[in-house]
């Protein structure tokens, strides 16, 4: 067989995972978690057994959008933030890379069954906050009193954010749908977590409590 026919199948078959990511992010954003992948095969303009052969279901597909963010936007971020000498900086950089890619893919995260998916990925990263928040508590420029355990709920706050409207009856009942454009509302928010974290003026925090869920 000519070498070149096995690279142009490769180079085939890349492109179509190209197409096949584009679409779907197009129709996630349209449909929402009713999103098909028979739709996201035409919108491709390939077909089916060509996007199954790559994606055996819609979470596989909604995964390797993830990552791909991941790999490209956080992780480089995460490399970054542990080698700065200035902790601070390093939280600010992850808290903003991260929030800027939730709020990017936010119809791909509506589209996914739950966030089970995506452990593993936010494990990395929290683990990466952790270690910058130990650093900068050492450096006593974040309030002695924050855990590790504070972190993810800090982070799922501001994350909410962005799926509210700027109507006071969806902020009452937190049932905005997702709109056609980013909610850019979480910088604002952010700013105020950030000054929360701050030792200066810092009111003593209540203990942590767990729940453990039911066997």
């Amino acid at each position: 067989m000519n070498a070149e026919a096995p690279r142009r199948l490769r180079a085939d078959a890349a492109r179509n995972v190209e197409r096949i990511i584009v679409a779907a992010r197009e129709v996630f954003a349209e449909q929402g978690a009713e999103a098909q992948l028979d739709d996201i095969a035409r919108r491709a303009g390939v077909g089916q057994a060509t996007l199954y052969r790559h994606f055996a279901n819609k979470e596989d597909l909604i995964l390797t959008i993830v990552r791909r963010r991941f790999d490209e936007d956080v992780e480089p971020a995460m490399h970054r933030a542990l080698a700065d000498p200035d902790p601070w900086s390093g939280i600010v950089l992850l808290l903003e890379t991260v929030l800027e890619v939730a709020a990017g893919e936010r119809a791909t995260f509506a589209a996914a069954r739950g966030p089970a998916a995506f452990l593993g990925l936010a494990s990395q990263y929290f683990d990466s906050l952790t270690v910058l928040l130990g650093r900068a508590q050492e450096a006593g420029l974040v309030r002695a009193d924050l855990t590790g355990e504070d972190v993810p709920r800090l982070f799922t706050m501001l994350v909410a954010v962005q799926r509210l409207g700027s109507d006071p009856g969806d902020l009452l009942i937190g049932a905005r749908s997702l709109g056609s454009e980013p909610n850019e509302g979480w910088r604002r928010y952010l700013v105020l977590l950030l000054d929360a974290l701050r030792p200066a003026a810092a009111s003593p925090l209540p203990p942590l409590t767990t729940r453990t869920s039911p066997l």
